[in-house]
């Protein structure tokens, strides 16, 4: 384990906020915040078209000059989508 950040929880949480990542995953919603659970209800009746485009503008957000807690956000909400996606079969056009 690294010695600078000590044991393993203060590396997740460090990680997590320095890689605008999330650690909320949709098959344990335990593990999710209470925003990040209201989002995942929220988008998961998408189709994968629509969760494709959702994740576009975010990933276009992300260049844009914002508050560090909203690029957190950006950055929890990124996740949770390319997960839904990941989880969503995509359906064939006729």
């Amino acid at each position: 384990m690294c010695d600078e950040l000590g044991d393993a929880e203060y590396m997740t949480a460090y990680v997590t906020e320095a890689g605008l990542t999330s650690s909320c995953n949709i098959a344990d919603p335990d593990s999710c915040t209470e925003k990040e659970i209201e989002f995942l209800q929220s988008k998961s009746g998408l189709a994968a078209a629509n969760l494709a485009g959702q994740i576009t503008r975010l990933k276009g957000m992300a260049a844009s000059s914002m508050k560090p807690e909203l690029r957190k956000w950006l950055g929890q909400r990124l996740a949770i989508l390319t997960q839904l996606a990941a989880a969503t079969p995509a359906k064939d056009e006729l």
